[in-house]
């Protein structure tokens, strides 16, 4: 038994790290413009500081030869190794240091020296960096003169040979050092951009195909949408998909068929059914609309109603023109319910789909849809229609879908593809089930393709923030997906 918890341990372990790195992978396909500005950016900068500050620095060298007076290849090999050794000690102490400032005639040493030693033989290699080119290469020379002297109290007799002196120095190394602080600049600022990235892969985790979404909750798929790409926006239509209209959307007709026909087959005789999404900008309208007309289209008396009190839309996804009561003329009592709808036509025929547009913005949103107005007005509806569809404000975003739930028989959930953020989407759905919703399923819209391509203009909530219910933490819920029963 603890095997088995450990394997499971393990096995969910593994999901995550190839999640995140899913996450990442497409956080960087849509974001590895930021590494390549901020490394760009970053060398720039990195260039025009040191541009600014360098110093010229020139470096005299010169490769001798070491041989001890009396001593074999062998012992000269040493002798170079211990010369190379001992020459910080003894520039250190002042003994050199001093002979070289009395043989230039200065206060000091005017440049920095170093010694190495080319391994395995007697070549000993000096090198002094300063400011001044020949100065530099004067302190080369008294220390090449002067070195055996002083440090044949530890190492003997020694003479030094000039192999190789490259005389007084030219080049100051300022095309290296500005490329290597270039080069510095690069990684500081692609670094910074992979963590910009590696933190939107972790805060803005969206749903990008059927299989993650299920695997966060445990609610069917109605099924997908398509992405249609608008050719051209017309007045009429306002630019949104409507397929009692538009007759080249072959793909999306089908899909939407296959939709309505789960959705069908969840209710059964049952009549009343909520749409809404997480957030904004889900398409969520545009997917009401069109269920509700591919059922007219099949024979159904369909009634679809705005519930978005807030940003009504379905009215003008059908052309509707003119002015009419509305939803909150009839739950107030200044209009009746036959006032209220407006027949769909096409081909100056109606096609069995009835509108309730929204109405006016209203400074009392919540109130209207939770009283019991609203249910008495469902009550009559089912009497007059075979489907009766609400379209309802974003359930993460606002309160006004809760309070539509226990009038309804089911709920579907439209999930954009890589729009809204996972932990919306779990929250959201996990705010109907506690109010208790009948959720059937979610449909995954503009599913196949980037967000460029998505259709149906909503407008921007945050302003309504204030009437959200709390977050919670990002987990995986269980909901439950069957009608809600009558009283």
């Amino acid at each position: 038994m603890n095997e088995q918890v450990t394997n499971n341990e393990q096995e969910l372990d593994m999901i995550d790290i190839r999640s995140f790195i899913s996450d990442f992978l497409h956080s960087f396909k849509r974001l590895w413009w930021v590494a390549v500005l901020l490394a760009a950016a970053v060398a720039a900068l990195f260039y025009f500081r040191v541009t600014r500050n360098y110093s010229p620095s020139y470096v005299a060298e010169a490769t001798v030869s070491v041989e001890l007076v009396n001593g074999g290849s062998y012992a000269n090999r040493n002798t170079a190794e211990q010369m190379g050794l001992i020459f910080p000690y003894i520039l250190s102490s002042g003994a050199l240091s001093d002979v070289i400032a009395a043989d230039l005639h200065t206060s000091g040493v005017p440049g920095t020296i170093k010694t190495t030693c080319i391994k395995g033989t007697n070549l000993l290699t000096i090198t002094v960096t300063g400011s001044n080119p020949q100065r530099v290469y004067d302190v080369l020379q008294s220390v090449i003169r002067n070195y055996p002297e002083v440090a044949q109290y530890v190492v003997g007799q020694t003479e030094l040979t000039v192999i190789d002196d490259r005389g007084i120095p030219t080049d100051t190394g300022k095309t290296s050092v500005i490329r290597g602080s270039m080069k510095k600049g690069a990684m500081i600022g692609a670094a910074i951009g992979l963590g910009i990235i590696v933190i939107h892969s972790l805060l803005y985790r969206t749903i990008r195909n059927e299989d993650e979404l299920c695997a966060q909750v445990n609610v069917p798929c109605l099924g997908t949408l398509p992405i249609c790409r608008k050719k051209e926006r017309r007045k009429s239509m306002m630019g949104e998909i409507n397929i009692i209209f538009d007759n080249n959307r072959d793909e999306y007709v089908e899909a939407m068929r296959l939709i309505r026909t789960r959705i069908e087959r969840d209710l059964g005789l049952n009549k009343v059914l909520m749409v809404t999404s997480s957030v904004a900008g889900e398409g969520k309208s545009t997917v009401s609309a069109n269920l509700a007309a591919s059922m007219a289209l099949k024979g159904l008396k369909v009634i679809l109603i705005d519930c978005d009190l807030r940003n009504p839309s379905v009215a003008r996804m059908f052309n509707v023109s003119g002015s009419y009561p509305g939803l909150s003329a009839v739950l107030n009592g200044k209009a009746t319910i036959e006032e209220a709808l407006v027949d769909v036509m096409k081909d100056d025929k109606p096609t069995g789909l009835k509108l309730m547009p929204g109405a006016d913005k209203t400074t009392r949103m919540t109130e209207t849809l939770s009283n019991e107005e609203m249910g008495e007005l469902l009550e009559k509806l089912r009497g007059m229609a075979d489907m009766v569809i609400l379209d309802t404000p974003p359930s993460a975003v606002l309160v006004d879908a809760m309070m539509l739930v226990r009038h309804v028989d089911g709920v579907a959930y439209v999930v954009m593809n890589d729009y809204a953020r996972r932990r919306y989407i779990v929250n959201g759905m996990q705010e109907l089930v506690t109010a208790g919703a009948p959720v059937t399923g979610f449909i995954l819209n503009g599913a196949g393709g980037s967000g460029s391509g998505r259709y149906g203009y909503y407008g921007k909530y945050s302003r309504y923030g204030r009437y959200g219910y709390n977050r919670y933490g990002y987990g995986r819920y269980s909901y439950g997906s069957e009608s809600k029963k009558k009283k």
